[in-house]
């Protein structure tokens, strides 16, 4: 029987939050899913993730969706290297006054692959493939909103499968302070917390991760965003992103130019 000391030590890989870290996570899929507003923002959105895509982010965003609120519902598709790829999709609807519940996915291939046996022969192809399905729930307190999503996840490659399960949490809060005569926001999160996954005889922690940031309103119609990150596998690096939004009429139909930097891009 495992020790508590040495189940939690297997949580994370060796020299965690560093560099020395690298290589050392198993399903880094997870590190790949974020919305298409996080990614334009440089991966800046502990303080201003909201509705059904907060659940990739930072799930107390999910709290922005209110009573009045209709049900959200968001699909992407990413064609990455080769013949990798990756699709993910999001709902989220509120629930009673001062709730909301959402559901995610996320499906990652890298395409057909050839297999071979210890003479090196070919013997057929297979399709690798990782899949994560989670359910998660918000709850506003005024200005703090609360948030959290249990995840499972799965590996397969070749005739061998793991599965693991994992919980994210995540706070926000509303005019945290003033910078000049503007608010600003905060927002924190911590995601794949849970067990190592085992393919075969090999274990490897999930990719966890944490983070926290800064949302300055500069204006009603543009935001500044700066956040911190944590990685369990890497040195940690920051993002910065600027959301400019016109409105064109009360019914919230908008349109945004957002601008963003991720520093860990900088060092591959």
């Amino acid at each position: 029987v495992l020790s508590p000391a040495t189940a939690w030590a297997g949580m994370f890989p060796s020299s965690p939050f560093s560099s020395g870290g690298a290589g050392g996570s198993g399903a880094a899929f997870l590190k790949l899913v974020r919305s298409t507003r996080e990614s334009a923002l440089g991966g800046a959105a502990s303080a201003n993730a909201r509705g059904s895509d907060a659940l990739f982010s930072n799930p107390a965003g999910l709290a922005s969706l209110v009573p009045e609120s209709p049900a959200e519902l968001s699909l992407t598709y990413d064609n990455l290297l080769e013949t990798s790829y990756l699709g993910t999709a999001a709902w989220g609807r509120p629930l009673g006054t001062d709730g909301a519940l959402g559901a995610d996915a996320a499906y990652f291939s890298q395409g057909a692959m050839t297999s071979y046996n210890g003479l090196g022969d070919n013997t057929g192809s297979f399709r690798p493939y990782d899949l994560a399905v989670s359910l998660g729930y918000a709850h506003r307190f005024k200005e703090l909103a609360l948030g959290g999503k249990l995840k499972i996840i799965r590996s397969v490659l070749d005739d061998v499968s793991g599965v693991s399960a994992a919980v994210d949490f995540g706070a926000q809060v509303k005019s945290l302070f003033l910078l000049g005569d503007r608010p600003v926001d905060a927002g924190a999160h911590l995601s794949n917390l849970g067990p190592p996954i085992k393919l075969g005889s090999v274990a490897a922690p999930l990719p966890f991760a944490m983070a926290g940031g800064l949302l300055w309103h500069m204006s009603k119609a543009v935001g500044a965003n700066l956040e911190v990150h944590l990685p369990a596998d890497q040195d940690p690096y920051v993002s910065l992103g600027v959301e400019a939004a016109y409105r064109f009429d009360a019914e919230k139909r908008a349109a945004s130019l957002r601008l963003g930097y991720d520093q860990s891009h900088g060092r591959e």
